[in-house]
């Protein structure tokens, strides 16, 4: 395959994984008239795709979910080098400060950056925030600075962080801001670090050298099938709130929940949620890598023809529905001239559905098949 054909392929890989942003059957989950959340959507995992969303891209006040995002730029330096989980973390007096959600650390107390981590992700500890952004960073103005730069970096234009840990001691005009849709997409990115799944999925550890107790915020662990993250949040301005995330059968899902009326309602909505969305949608292929789709004539080609096939696996999250009404449309020569070399662009398999092409994959030669000389053109009419 040439190198315009290849990169052709992964370009309508990506295509294909990302352009299902509202499948049709997406309206059939009924929040009801009057849902007991502000906003709210749900997400295929690996893919994107969105599959129901409720003010999905209203702006709120995050509370404790903005703290994803904070978890989000430590793993992004920590992979690039810049930290390790073992440094040694000693903790300000301003980290010592703060209120809310703590784990009460103390002044000058020292702690590795992976116990800070699982205090900010277990019992959403804001002064583990601030210990962690002062560490990263050198202050915690920075650290937002970095968290705001990486919310850009994905595109996400409606998110914006004046603190670390999502608290609103801060006016009303000059306050912490998000969508559910840019929460899912952080989501998304966070849950590529199998480190940060495993913290999430803790519902208690000891701390302090077993002197004090973690406790998950999140009620749905151990009691919902496949969850296991990610984050809750709760204050005045924002009310009830939840990023999270389960796993069934290969498929992994992501929900938010914002604004709901309370933490009751906020869970069973989480896992009405989820449950329609396994129940619903899976994860189809519409071409098989290696699928052999015919053949193709050659004209004065070594062999009569060659066999044709998909290079690239490509899958879609489809309900049962639109599964069935796939449209495949193959796109193939009568005839081509030898010689054919292997991998060469010879078709195109178009899947379509309604009016929406959801894949357009390049069908390529499985060999290469040389042309007849004049002796073997000769000979071939004997």
């Amino acid at each position: 395959m040439s190198k315009h054909s290849a990169s052709n392929a992964v370009w309508m890989l990506f295509l294909v994984l990302s352009i299902l942003t509202t499948p049709a059957s997406a309206a059939d989950f009924d929040p009801g008239q009057n849902p007991p959340y502000a906003a709210a959507i749900l997400v295929e995992a690996e893919s994107g795709t969105v599959l129901f969303g409720h003010n999905a891209h209203q702006q709120r006040s995050p509370a404790s979910t903005q703290k994803i995002l904070l978890e989000l730029v430590a793993m992004r330096q920590i992979e690039r080098g810049q930290f390790s989980l073992g440094d040694s973390v000693r903790v300000s007096a301003r980290a010592a400060r703060t209120g809310g959600s703590q784990v009460f650390l103390a002044h000058g107390e020292v702690f590795s950056l992976e116990d800070l981590l699982e205090a900010v992700v277990i019992p959403s500890a804001n002064d583990a925030c601030v210990a962690i952004a002062e560490h990263m960073s050198g202050s915690v103005e920075r650290f937002v600075e970095e968290m705001n730069a990486e919310a850009q970096r994905l595109g996400l234009q409606h998110t914006r962080c004046v603190n670390v840990h999502g608290l609103d001691d801060t006016p009303m005009d000059d306050r912490n801001l998000t969508t559910a849709y840019d929460l899912a997409q952080i989501a998304r990115d966070l849950i590529r670090y199998p480190q940060v799944i495993e913290w999430s999925s803790i519902r208690y550890k000891p701390f302090r050298n077993g002197e004090f107790m973690l406790y998950t915020t999140n009620r749905l662990l151990g009691k919902f099938e496949g969850l296991d993250g990610l984050k809750t949040g709760y204050t005045q301005r924002a009310k009830s709130c939840l990023v999270a995330t389960a796993k069934r059968r290969e498929m992994r899902l992501i929900s938010v929940i914002l604004g709901a009326r309370s933490e009751k309602l906020r869970d069973r909505e989480t896992k009405r949620l989820i449950d329609w969305g396994f129940d619903t949608f899976s994860r189809v292929p519409l071409v098989d890598a290696g699928q052999l789709m015919g053949t193709v004539p050659l004209d004065w080609g070594l062999e009569p023809q060659v066999r044709v096939l998909v290079s690239d696996e490509v899958t879609a999250i489809l309900s049962p529905e639109q599964e069935r009404a796939l449209v495949r449309q193959l796109d193939l020569p009568e005839i081509v001239p030898a010689p054919v070399e292997q991998g060469a662009e010879l078709g195109r398999l178009k899947v379509s559905l309604g009016d929406s092409v959801l894949a357009d994959v390049p069908i390529v030669a499985e060999k290469r098949v040389g042309r007849m000389d004049w002796w073997d053109k000769l000979m071939s009419y004997f």
